[in-house]
């Protein structure tokens, strides 16, 4: 009787652990068909480019950059990427000073550069967060947003969605600019990048000033890494003689998929209310800096 309950038993835990397994299997399918993939450590990932050394918290949750009279700092990650949405929670510095920036951005490393770059400047309660984009080299896109909240009380994501299509910038979950692809201008499909952070100080901070810590978290990174020559793979991109001959999409890359191609319904009205409210300045706008409208502003959404 004994022998029969023990089989029973096991056979229950058996079936236990089944179910469990089947669990599992299914909530890691739901998380990867969203992105949710791994966590990442600062070490293994990032490392420091140039200043003080970054302080790491918590291993895996936080990055404090200094920004003193001698010196800012800077970062940079390990592996070059070739598309993807690449997020970063960042928390600003308090500051007096107009000049201290807490920047968060993708740069390639060629004579002639791309880059997409967030830049939180400015001093209480007048924050200001300008956005940049280099072309090829070309650099001087920027639009420039007032913050609809303070970005030195909590942290808030910036966020990077770069695929065949589009070029988004969001700020949490509200898109506030969009570079879409247009066959007669230059779009960075190119040229692979590295994800960089850095605070720094267009002049010397004052000595009898504090110094300044800006913090970052990253827990997930969601981009094709690859190598530097190698951003076909990353866009899905088939060459013959040289030329684009069709676009594949590797399931695995959710970002490259078709949802993501252009902005949502409600990302859409995000996107129109944040402009219409919190756009500061606009290059694409600015007669006396260019009298002739530049040729890549018609590519913005």
């Amino acid at each position: 009787m004994r022998n029969k309950q023990i089989k029973r038993d096991i056979k229950m835990r058996e079936s236990d652990q089944k179910n469990i397994l089947v669990v599992m299997m299914v909530v890691t399918v739901a998380a990867a068909a969203r992105g949710e993939d791994g966590f990442v450590t600062w070490g293994d990932n990032y490392y420091k480019t140039w200043g003080h050394s970054a302080l790491v918290i918590n291993e895996t949750s936080e990055l404090q950059l200094t920004l003193d009279h001698i010196s800012g700092s800077g970062f940079e990650s390990y592996k070059i990427y070739g598309s993807g949405s690449f997020k970063m929670r960042i928390k600003a510095p308090q500051t007096n000073s107009t000049k201290v920036t807490t920047s968060f951005y993708l740069r390639s490393k060629s004579s002639r550069n791309d880059e997409l770059c967030f830049q939180i400047f400015g001093n209480g309660p007048a924050y200001l967060l300008t956005t940049n984009i280099f072309l090829y080299g070309e650099g001087e896109k920027d639009q420039r947003f007032r913050l609809w909240f303070d970005p030195t009380k909590d942290y808030h994501f910036y966020r990077f969605l770069w695929n065949p299509y589009q070029v988004v910038f969001y700020v949490d979950d509200t898109p506030i600019r969009v570079y879409r692809k247009n066959p007669d201008i230059y779009y960075p499909s190119v040229q692979t990048m590295f994800m960089h952070g850095s605070v720094e100080n267009g002049t010397m901070v004052d000595p009898k000033e504090m110094s300044y810590t800006a913090k970052f978290q990253v827990s997930k990174i969601y981009g094709c890494a690859t190598e530097f020559m190698s951003i076909e793979k990353c866009f899905g991109l088939e060459f013959w003689q040289g030329r684009i001959q069709r676009i594949l999409f590797a399931p695995e890359f959710w970002w490259n998929r078709k949802e993501n191609w252009v902005l949502s319904s409600q990302e859409k009205k995000l996107y129109m209310n944040a402009r219409k409210v919190y756009l500061d300045y606009d290059y694409c706008s600015d007669r006396k800096r260019y009298p002739k409208v530049p040729q890549e502003c018609r590519s913005y959404g």
